[in-house]
C-alpha cells in the first residue's frame, strides 16, 4: 500500500500523519473550549455566593439586633413583674440617688394626661 506523502518545507510528510495531527488539535481545542466554558460557570457560580453570603451577613446583624432588643424587652417585662409584685423599685432604677431622700424620680412617669 502506498501512503500519500506531502512535501512542506523540503521535509516529507504522510498524509496520514497530518490527519491525526488535526484530529489533536482540534480534540484538544474542544477540551480547552469546555474548560473555558466551566471556568465561566465557576466564576458566575462564586459571584452568586459573593451575593448571597453578604445578604446572609445582613441577615445574621438582623438577628443579632433582634436578639438584643429581645433581651431589653425581656429585662424590662421581668424589671415590671418584680416592680407591680411589691418589689423595690430603686432596685430597678438606673439612678444614683440617696436612698429615703424622697426626690426619687422614676424614668418612667406614666401616661401625660390632658388637663
Amino acid at each position: 500500500m502506498n501512503n500519500p506523502t506531502v512535501i512542506l518545507n523540503g521535509d516529507q510528510v504522510y498524509c496520514d500523519e497530518l490527519i491525526r495531527e488535526n484530529a489533536r488539535l482540534t480534540i484538544q481545542h474542544e477540551v480547552d473550549r469546555q474548560k473555558m466554558e466551566a471556568l465561566e460557570r465557576q466564576i458566575e457560580d462564586q459571584a452568586a455566593n459573593i451575593t448571597s453570603l453578604e445578604a446572609h451577613s445582613y441577615a445574621r446583624e438582623d438577628l443579632e439586633e433582634l436578639a438584643d432588643l429581645r433581651r431589653t424587652v425581656d429585662k424590662a417585662i421581668k424589671d415590671l413583674h418584680f416592680v407591680m409584685a411589691g418589689g423595690d423599685p430603686c432596685k430597678v432604677c438606673a439612678k444614683v440617688c440617696m436612698m429615703g431622700e424622697g426626690n426619687c424620680q422614676p424614668v418612667w412617669t406614666g401616661e401625660k394626661t390632658e388637663d
